[in-house]
């Protein structure tokens, strides 16, 4: 259940037949938006920029995306990414073996790539090297990285905005293979 009750403002009636649209149904992660149009619309260009296929192939970037909303444990991400996942060829086995990529031997040289990279981009903090970085350039050059990279920064944006706004999952991969989160077990807070 989200935080936020959804917004009754014009835009929100507005954009709720967009949604429908586009997803087959209403998006609580927009409708919560709704409270800020402007804010909302920016999210929206931006993510249609970051999301559009050119040089990283739609299929690697919605793994980068499973990949971070798993490390940080969003529910909502998780459902929605693995839906999305599947329509860009992921297949059920590779959803439930994210954790093990490399050692599954499900996954291919560049998705493994791909999925280290978001790993260690997601970590707090970051644990990215030259290495890592040299080995995303060389595979798909400085324009590549840089979509790549953009792409895990703005699944960690819209994994930790949801997290905190409470959006759970909503039933996009009901009854298919869905991501599982794998986040570090926390302790309580000290002091």
């Amino acid at each position: 259940m989200s935080r936020l009750a959804p917004p009754t403002n014009r835009f929100s009636r507005l954009s709720a037949p967009v949604t429908r649209r586009l997803y087959g149904r209403d998006m609580p992660e927009a409708a919560a938006h709704g409270h800020h149009p402007r804010l909302l619309r920016a999210l929206m260009l931006f993510n249609h920029s970051v999301e559009k296929e050119d040089v990283v192939p739609r299929r690697l970037k919605e793994l980068a995306s499973l990949q971070a909303a798993a490390l940080i444990g969003c529910p909502w991400c998780l459902d929605f990414g693995s839906h999305a996942a599947r329509g860009h060829g992921v297949s059920d086995d590779q959803l439930l073996h994210l954790h093990e990529a490399e050692e599954s031997g499900l996954f291919d040289a560049d998705e493994v790539l791909v999925i280290a990279f978001t790993a260690a981009m997601t970590a707090t903090p970051p644990e990215v090297d030259d290495e890592l970085v040299a080995a995303v350039r060389e595979r798909f050059g400085v324009k590549g990285l840089l979509e790549l990279t953009h792409m895990v920064a703005w699944e960690n944006h819209r994994s930790r905005v949801n997290v905190a706004l409470g959006l759970e999952a909503d039933g996009f991969s009901e009854g298919a293979a869905c991501a599982r989160p794998q986040v570090p077990q926390r302790s309580g807070l000290s002091g």
